[in-house]
């Protein structure tokens, strides 16, 4: 019949739609550099403080996350702060919700940042040693 070739062609845009959203996805959930949690919410709308998003824009959400449209098949969002995880334990880490963004200060004064001084050791106590100039089984 006449329908079968175009029904073909149909389905072969439908799939490589859904190749490109895949793609996409597989890409948000892998942002380069970072240790960033990501969520999927499946069948989310695409809007977010009434503003509706067409498939492959994203917004910066008030509790800094980055989200993506997936449309139809949901939105995609991953965090956009760097979680700092080995510092002195004089030091502690800071959230700014205003600018997404975390700073590592000093317990003891938090308007003064954190920095390596020859009276503080920094890195973790059970950091091992790096195996750099030493003789293994010695």
């Amino acid at each position: 019949s006449s329908s079968t070739p175009a029904m073909a062609m149909q389905a072969q845009k439908m799939g490589c739609a859904w190749g490109r959203l895949f793609l996409l996805l597989s890409l948000l959930l892998q942002l380069p550099g970072s240790q960033a949690k990501c969520y999927f919410q499946a069948k989310a709308p695409c809007e977010y403080e009434g503003k509706q998003f067409s498939l492959g824009e994203s917004w910066l959400s008030t509790n800094c996350l980055l989200c993506t449209c997936l449309h139809p098949v949901g939105v995609g969002c991953c965090e956009t702060t760097q979680h700092p995880i080995d510092f002195p334990d004089w030091c502690e880490a800071h959230y700014d919700s205003q600018t997404c963004q975390i700073s590592v200060v000093q317990k003891a004064n938090p308007s003064l940042p954190c920095v390596k001084s020859v009276e503080h050791e920094w890195g973790s106590a059970g950091t091992p040693e790096p195996l750099v100039n030493k003789v293994l089984g010695a």
